[in-house]
């Protein structure tokens, strides 16, 4: 079924779409998202958070606000009292309130590309207009369930080992992945993470590391050598922060170093790790720091130097485990 509608100057077309959630949010797309798991068949009258519509047409442009490094090279402009986020000649149109989207893919085959920018880069941001608190960070949650499920947090720049744990927390411990990239924090009383991508991505030497079978992964579009381990979808629910974990490098290769950090200098460490709408909106900015900051104070914060060896990840698991489990009796 297609019909189409217009938002603003721009026409859409609107095939039948399936529902989602992303850091507590309900999204209705036209656009496949296959990093989410799509959800049973919605009721008519069912609550939808965000709804996204997919434009053949050529993305629209505006004043450039932010242009950003990495692998997709995002830039951010204003459209009117929207905005547009923008990777060459294919992005998503964000309306003033964050409530419709429009994708706009003009060659079908730069679907899954789209669809990989808006999960990984552009909903996390998005959040932030929603009310969340987005982090540039790892999330997983014990196996308890119920009432004694718990979540942990990992940050770390970019090479320090956050997937490959993430990867060996879900294989060793059975823990359940909310996402290996970014997480979205409701800190609106006691910290809580909500479900967001249910998976990591691992190079081939990680695989092997963690000897993964062939059929648990699937090859990832556009990483020659990189694939995708989605052991099991962490639930929707959001579920309370027990431990942040900053990763470092030991410095001995045999010791696993897990010790309690306090402080300001704690959100100093924390800072470089908070995703923005715009990041050239100081208030903006000023205000994650300040809610980043609450965070901490709410949260033991950790700092894990641990040896990459393979062979000592189960024993690293283990050590994180205590701190979200407790002591085993």
């Amino acid at each position: 079924m297609t019909d189409t509608n217009s938002f603003g100057a721009v026409s859409v077309c609107r095939v039948d779409a399936k529902t989602y959630e992303f850091g507590g949010l309900r999204l209705s797309s036209s656009l496949d998202l296959p990093l989410l798991a799509a959800l049973p068949a919605a009721a008519p009258n069912s609550d939808v958070d965000i709804l996204i519509s997919v434009s053949r047409s050529a993305l629209p442009d505006g004043p450039l606000v932010h242009q950003s490094s990495g692998r997709f090279g995002l830039a951010l402009h204003r459209l009117g009292s929207g905005w547009v986020f923008r990777h060459r000649d294919i992005g998503v149109v964000v309306d003033a309130e964050g409530l419709r989207l429009v994708c706009h893919c003009p060659r079908p085959s730069d679907g899954l590309l789209l669809a990989e920018i808006l999960v990984r880069r552009i909903l996390p941001k998005l959040c932030y207009r929603h009310g969340r608190l987005p982090l540039h960070a790892a999330t997983l949650a014990n196996g308890a369930g119920g009432q004694g499920a718990r979540a942990a947090m990992l940050l770390g720049t970019s090479g320090s080992g956050k997937s490959t744990l993430t990867a060996a927390l879900a294989r060793y411990r059975g823990w359940r992945i909310f996402g290996d990239d970014m997480s979205i924090l409701d800190d609106r009383r006691h910290p809580a993470v909500f479900g967001g991508v249910a998976g990591v991505s691992l190079w081939q030497d990680a695989v092997d590391g963690l000897d993964i079978a062939s059929d648990e992964i699937v090859p990832l579009a556009g990483y020659e050598g990189k694939y995708a381990y989605r052991p099991g979808a962490g639930p929707s629910a959001a579920l309370p922060l027990t431990a942040i974990i900053l990763l470092s490098v030991a410095t001995d290769a045999d010791v696993i170093r897990l010790e309690r950090l306090e402080g300001p200098e704690v959100l100093v460490m924390l800072c470089s790790q908070i995703v923005p709408f715009n990041p050239r909106d100081v208030a903006e900015s000023g205000d994650l720091m300040r809610r980043l900051g609450q965070v901490t104070r709410d949260v033991p914060v950790f700092a894990l130097a641990y040896p990459r060896r393979y062979a000592k990840l189960s024993a690293v698991t283990d050590a994180i485990a205590t701190l979200v489990d407790g002591p085993a009796s």
